[in-house]
């Protein structure tokens, strides 16, 4: 019995931390919806992944469970192809989703990015906020989720699913479509994390697709 509490209390410590972290990706599209320039936007957008990993690397528990992930233990030329193996695969599910196969309810998708017009601000989104972005998200539901997770979970195949439906969940107010893609995208990375043992692959792979869709 005093075991079976113990394993309770270490559970929802785990998944306390886990849900604290990925908060800020869940409270921004609050923000987004109350957004009508692309400045306001992206300042919205960066403050919030900032704040992730503010408290990623605050909290003792979160940081162990990202420690060494950033170490590459495979060849550069084997983790690039890989990466772009991945990266290549989710945008092909995207632009299936999207182009022959619509999927998209209208009335759900709650918001739209706004056209960045400034060549500045344009520049700075597909560099400093698409690393930002790729680097952040993949930290914390990558990174994070399956070193906390992994050991409450009977085996890898519903670690990975429940990961991706996370992840997927951050895009609330993006859209079926969005959804859905991040879903494909959530399996597709953790998988390559987990064949790589390393996030830098699926950082690479995270930030291509996003240049793909914001370039």
């Amino acid at each position: 019995m005093h075991f079976d509490a113990l394993k309770d209390a270490m559970f929802r410590r785990d998944a306390g931390l886990l849900l604290l972290v990925a908060a800020p990706f869940f409270f921004n599209d609050f923000l987004f919806l109350q957004t009508e320039t692309a400045l306001e936007w992206l300042a919205a957008d960066y403050a919030s992944k900032l704040l992730a990993l503010v408290i990623l690397f605050a909290i003792m528990p979160l940081r162990q469970a990202v420690t060494g992930t950033l170490v590459l233990p495979l060849a550069p030329w084997e983790a690039a192809v890989l990466a772009v193996a991945c990266a290549a695969l989710i945008i092909g599910a995207d632009w299936l989703l999207r182009v022959p196969v619509d999927i998209e309810i209208a009335a759900l998708k709650l918001f739209t990015y706004p056209k960045i017009d400034s060549v500045v601000l344009y520049r700075t989104d597909i560099t400093f906020g698409l690393v930002l972005t790729a680097a952040s998200e993949e930290l914390v539901f990558r990174g994070a989720f399956a070193r906390l997770m992994a050991p409450w979970f009977r085996g890898a195949t519903a670690m990975i699913v429940a990961s991706a439906a996370l992840f997927a969940l951050i895009h609330w107010s993006h859209g079926v479509t969005a959804i859905v893609v991040a879903l494909v995208a959530g399996i597709v990375l953790m998988a390559l994390y987990r064949r790589t043992g390393s996030l830098l692959p699926a950082m690479a792979a995270h930030y291509l697709v996003n240049l793909w869709d914001f370039a």
